[in-house]
């Protein structure tokens, strides 16, 4: 024998061509004489090269340690074809024998420490013969003994897939995933397993971005007849989004934008009753679920979640993000448009007056850009005389807010008071020209604007209005400066000439502090609006 023991040796060859009963002996030898290293390399030799077929027959002549290392060796070391090929003769040969069988030892040897492409082939060869060996084989895999990690379990279900085990990798599934829900709470809080390994979803959506497995998965388990099993899944998905990983978002993409929103608010409450992150990946999965473009799913989602004791007095936020168009990834604000349907939906099938009305109470704060009909439908929405007005002074006010912006549309501004005088909304109307005149925070007055707007109004029909906008901005004479009195005359030619009369007379003339009027008066003829500035002094007399 070579010095170096190697099973490369030729001096080995004696053990593939000896007879067992010579071996037995030799390998005893060496072990009476202290050469148990060497005798453990002449066993593994004799493992190595035996013919399979010939090792199951030969087993009986070994002690019965000797044959489990001989076949842990084939399990481990040889080809995998040639490991399923052993497990299934020595597995017939055991059929009604008296010594203990060997069978579930190669099947733990190559479950437990064989890659997860070799367990594959294994299985796919053992289920040609003996399903109930191929089942025990991804039985053990999947439970927490095993030693598999989940990332583990993700490659076999994937190899077993790739071999055509579809049954067998739905199994692993289902096992790994009820070993997940049973886990102890107080392992996971050890951290015991690193989060990406212990993360199954994570390790899915690593190794298969598009293949989808546990979200079709948790599809047809959601789709059961039998609730408790219903109910027992959306435990089990809820504990998969609390353990997974801060950039695995899949199963909380799928559970937010596609899953029934029945199953989505449920899942939700579950998260709302969790611990440590359960919050955050709350949050999640309701922003997936607020980007769902179908209304009618929305509304759902909307009821659903309401009616959950744990997510009730957190409805109107959740309004309020649908409004804000608060969703995965961005923030873009709903159209009205779209806010209407879903209110209607709200007040109707899925009868929720409560969040309906709440909705659309939010809505009119963000009336920026809208279309005119949108506003006048949404404010016609509005159950109550009371309400309504409320809603229609507060989108009054918003809108004015919204042209006085910078690069703000005037003509949109002028078509959405022009929408709500015809819809009979006269409260919107007064809020925003309100605002407009005399605006409630600290924004500089814009005597420009008020004139333009004015002036287009009139040019829509809307004179009374238009009148009643400038006779408010100009009477406040706290605010308005003998510049704003210049503007406004050099922009309301728009008016008939008894109208701008009556204005000037009614609003400038009769400002209170003499010296203020006086300086209007005569920075109108200083502007050559010497007609004008007559029309402030003679209200006087």
């Amino acid at each position: 024998m070579g010095a170096s023991g190697s099973l490369d040796d030729e001096d080995y060859d004696w053990v593939a061509r000896g007879s067992v009963p010579v071996f037995v002996g030799r390998l005893r030898h060496m072990r009476e004489s202290r050469r148990e290293a060497m005798a453990m390399r002449a066993l593994r030799a004799f493992a190595m090269h035996r013919p399979v077929d010939e090792l199951v027959q030969l087993a009986h002549h070994f002690d019965q340690r000797d044959a489990f290392m001989l076949m842990a060796t084939v399990a481990l070391s040889r080809p995998v074809r040639e490991a399923a090929q052993l497990a299934l003769l020595q597995c017939r040969k055991e059929a009604g024998g008296k010594r203990a069988p060997i069978t579930p030892s190669i099947v733990h040897d190559v479950v437990c420490q064989r890659t997860a492409f070799d367990v594959a082939v294994f299985v796919r060869v053992l289920k040609a013969e003996r399903v109930d060996l191929a089942e025990d084989a991804v039985r053990l895999f999947a439970s927490p003994g095993s030693g598999r990690t989940n990332l583990d379990k993700a490659l076999l279900h994937i190899a077993l897939v790739d071999e055509g085990c579809r049954s067998e990798a739905d199994q692993l599934l289902k096992l790994t995933l009820r070993a997940i829900t049973d886990r102890s709470p107080d392992a996971v809080a050890r951290g015991e397993q690193s989060e990406e390994i212990a993360d199954l979803a994570g390790a899915f959506q690593h190794l298969s971005p598009g293949g989808k497995a546990l979200e079709n998965w948790v599809k047809e388990r959601l789709r059961a007849s039998a609730p408790a099993k219903v109910e027992q899944t959306r435990q089990l998905v809820a504990t998969l989004i609390a353990q997974s990983g801060a950039d695995h978002d899949a199963l909380a993409a799928y559970i937010g934008g596609t899953a029934h929103p029945l199953h989505t608010a449920k899942i939700c409450a579950l998260l709302a009753r969790g611990k440590d992150e359960s919050p955050t990946k709350l949050d999640r999965v309701r922003r997936h679920a607020l980007g769902r473009e179908n209304m009618k799913e929305l509304a759902k989602f909307v009821s659903y979640w309401h009616k959950e004791p744990a997510l009730t007095r957190t409805t109107r936020q959740l309004l309020a993000d649908i409004v804000a168009g608060v969703r995965a990834g961005d923030t873009v604000p709903r159209s009205l448009g779209d806010l209407n349907l879903l209110a209607g939906w709200l007040g109707g099938d899925y009868a929720s007056p409560a969040c309906s009305r709440a909705l659309r109470n939010l809505a009119v704060e963000r009336v920026e850009g809208c279309a005119a009909a949108d506003l006048t439908n949404l404010l016609d929405g509005v159950e109550g005389s009371r309400e309504r007005g409320r809603a229609a002074h507060k989108a009054g006010r918003r809108l004015a807010v919204a042209v006085m912006g910078a690069g703000a549309d005037r003509g949109w501004f002028v078509s959405c008071l022009l929408a709500l005088h015809d819809a009979k909304h006269p409260i919107a109307v007064r809020a925003a020209c309100r605002e407009l005149a005399d605006p409630s925070r600290e924004r500089r007055v814009d005597a420009g604007l008020v004139a333009d707007v004015a002036g287009r109004l009139h040019g829509v029909g809307l004179g009374k209005v238009a009148w009643d906008l400038l006779e408010r901005f100009l009477e406040n004479e706290q605010l308005v400066t003998p510049a704003d009195v210049v503007e406004v005359v050099r922009r309301v030619p728009c008016l008939p000439t008894e109208d701008a009369r009556l204005l000037l007379r009614a609003t400038v003339g009769r400002w209170s502090d003499m010296g203020h009027r006086d300086n209007a008066v005569a920075r109108l003829r200083a502007d050559g609006q010497d007609e004008a500035a007559g029309w402030v002094v003679n209200s006087l007399r």
